[in-house]
């Protein structure tokens, strides 16, 4: 049981050297029979004894000590810096200093002549001593923990339903910018809280109060503004004056991580889309030109293949910086719409349809971009628009080599409205009013087995430009897109 451990042996020696009193001698003996080291000490060297040796139970020998003098010792011995579980050892039948000794904080009182009782009472302070160390490092290392841990961490304490601050880290007092002098004692949701997020705050308490481990994302109020937390309550103790720890970790800067990379994979997954939009219309131009010159046996139509092929390559680039870019612009200057308007026509197979430009204006675009709006507006005219079977079958999957006498036609107006807005207007089948409000989102489409990337383009370029885009009704009942917000050079 002793395990060697060292026994502070506290009693008055006469100036010779020699113990006196009425314990007589046997009490250290008896300790170190048992295995115990023992080590003697004067009361009025107690603390220097203390100081020089680490024992874990000291022993009070009353024998030749007043009772003055016996209480002092204990008294010595356990408001020590180095306090220690105390045994008063002492004669027979003195009751009370038996209750003095144990009310200045000794653990036991022991008669000499109780003969094992001195080991034991011993045996069972040195397991104290041990426990309480254990307990004592235990609180050292959840003391170090909890203040040198990088997050911030709040040990709470519930009073009338609320959870009180009983203490503070430094990563606390760092991110919400409350020392610990003002936030002790205060309720927690007064300090962290935001305004909007008390009822949610009220509901977390109640969970918290019955003592539930939980996991949950919140938002709390900090030094730099409103941040998002992964909160985490550790219950130490339920009951009305529930206690524990809440612990905040700072996931503001992940969730903005996680934000910008979904919104990176929806571009990705439109970037794509746009590919597999907008080359295939330069595509099937090519087919059907190369296939017109097998026929005809025009090379003129070759030329225009090879025109397309290039339209191919611009679209490339213009594609790719977009992506690189998102919705930004290249160089911006005054282009003239009405030959921009005519360059995006001829790129695209139009069949029968024709384009009139109604009016000409000098806006300030990226003509690379703008060339781009206006082929996607000109194809869901000619593709969607026409009311004929034939044009009703083609979409961006099929062949673009069909005769221009198969294809339906329409015919597309490009101009500037009364209020200065741009306009692209046909007079085919139009859009249905129910879906007006989202055929500018990616994937959506009229037809069922269209691509629903064309009008996602038109908005995104028009964004680029800073324009607003709408659609509604042209006076024929077809399709008519307005843009406003477009500078004029002149």
């Amino acid at each position: 049981m002793s395990d060697g451990a060292a026994v502070l042996w506290v009693d008055e020696r006469s100036a010779t050297g020699e113990r006196t009193g009425a314990t007589g001698s046997g009490g250290p003996e008896r300790l170190e029979r048992a295995g115990y080291a023992v080590v003697r000490s004067t009361p009025g060297s107690v603390g220097d004894a203390l100081a020089a040796e680490r024992a874990q139970c000291a022993v009070c020998d009353t024998g030749a000590l007043s009772a003055a003098e016996a209480v002092e010792a204990v008294e010595t011995v356990v408001g020590s810096a180095h306090a220690l579980p105390v045994v008063v050892f002492a004669r027979d039948g003195d009751e009370s200093l038996a209750h003095r000794t144990v009310a200045a904080g000794a653990d036991e009182y022991v008669p000499a002549s109780s003969g094992r009782g001195l080991v034991d009472a011993v045996d069972r302070a040195v397991e104290r001593d041990r426990a309480s160390e254990r307990d004592r490092g235990a609180k050292r290392r959840l003391d170090a923990l909890f203040a040198d841990t990088p997050d911030p961490v709040i040990e709470y304490a519930f009073v009338d339903g609320r959870p009180v601050v009983e203490s503070v880290n430094r990563a606390f007092i760092e991110t919400f910018g409350y020392d610990r002098a003002v936030a002790v004692g205060e309720p927690l949701n007064d300090l962290v809280v935001p305004e909007g997020k008390r009822d949610e705050a009220a509901s977390l308490d109640e969970r918290v109060h019955a003592g539930e481990r939980l996991h949950v994302q919140i938002e709390r109020e900090t030094t730099d503004g409103s941040r998002e937390f992964l909160f985490r309550n550790i219950p130490v103790e339920s009951g009305e004056r529930a206690v524990g720890y809440a612990v905040y970790v700072d996931i503001t800067d992940q969730k903005e991580r996680e934000r910008r990379l979904r919104e990176q994979n929806d571009r990705l997954d439109e970037f794509a889309g746009v590919i597999g939009h907008d080359l295939r219309n330069p595509m099937g131009a090519v087919k059907h030109r190369i296939e017109m010159a097998r026929r005809t046996g025009d090379d003129r139509h070759l030329d225009d293949a090879l025109s397309a092929l290039d339209r191919m390559d611009e679209l490339l680039r213009d594609l790719l910086r977009t992506a690189r870019r998102g919705e930004k612009l290249g160089e911006t200057e005054p282009v003239s719409l009405a030959e921009v308007a005519r360059t995006a026509w001829d790129h695209i197979a139009t069949g029968e349809s024709s384009l009139v430009v109604a009016e000409d204006a000098t806006v300030v675009a990226d003509r690379g971009r703008l060339t781009q709006l206006l082929e996607n507006l000109f194809i869901n005219a000619v593709e969607h628009g026409a009311t004929s079977p034939a044009s009703q079958a083609l979409d961006e999957g099929n062949e673009r080599d069909v005769a221009s006498d198969e294809r339906g036609a329409v015919e597309v107006r490009v101009g500037v409205g009364g209020d200065g807005c741009v306009v692209v207007e046909d007079d085919g089948r139009g859009i249905p009013a129910a879906d007006r409000g989202e055929v500018f989102a990616s994937g959506f489409s009229t037809a069922t087995d269209g691509t629903g990337y064309g009008l996602a383009i038109v908005r995104q370029v028009a964004r680029a430009h800073g324009w607003e885009a709408a659609v509604t009704e042209s006076d024929e009942g077809g399709a008519r897109f307005e843009f406003r917000g477009v500078e004029f050079a002149d």
